[in-house]
């Protein structure tokens, strides 16, 4: 979040595109842990799940946005 503005306005684009290559319930394990700062507690909760498999689910959805953006440069 120390990033500058403008270095935002260049990745911005990119992290929405690549938001939206994941499936709707990545998507929602990423904006619940990381956009709106729940729990993983929190995430399994909404999915019904353990937080084991939510800590499971966002890892694996952080890994494909990282995957998404490295193939973009």
């Amino acid at each position: 979040m120390n990033t500058p503005a403008a270095d935002w306005s260049h990745i911005e684009p990119l992290l929405d595109e690549a938001m939206q290559a994941l499936d709707d319930t990545d998507r929602t394990a990423v904006l619940l842990r990381y956009f709106e700062s729940k729990s993983l507690r929190e995430v399994g909760q909404t999915f019904g799940t353990t937080e084991d498999a939510a800590r499971k689910r966002v890892n694996r959805a952080v890994d494909r946005l990282r995957e998404f953006l490295t193939r973009r440069g």
